[in-house]
């Protein structure tokens, strides 16, 4: 019973060291923004006049082979401070995974 409770304790203290480590100072997952992207493109919009530095990020993935797809490029949209939309196409037949990145 007391290897259990001290095995969970380590394993439990293990993730949050992991979690601190893996933060970013300014997390995109809490920025009032609507992320959306359909095949080969992906937008986002950013509302409600907040200060927030934001820019889209694009990973453009070649899917012709579902089992190993392989990772293009990635492609890098503009800063915006506050209230915006930005949209990047990877073209051709990649598919599109977008994500926000945040800067203070």
């Amino acid at each position: 019973m007391l290897r259990t409770k001290t095995a969970l304790a380590l394993a439990a203290g293990a993730a949050i060291v992991a979690g601190l480590f893996t933060a970013t100072p300014a997390s995109a997952a809490r920025l009032p923004c609507n992320l959306a992207g359909s095949g080969d493109s992906a937008s986002a919009n950013c509302y409600s006049g907040s200060s927030y530095t934001w820019r889209l990020v694009v990973d453009c993935d070649d899917v012709s082979n579902p089992k190993w797809p392989v990772r293009d490029r990635t492609v890098y949209g503009a800063w915006h401070t506050g209230d915006g939309s930005d949209a990047i196409s990877c073209g051709g037949s990649l598919r599109a995974q977008g994500h926000l990145e945040a800067r203070s």
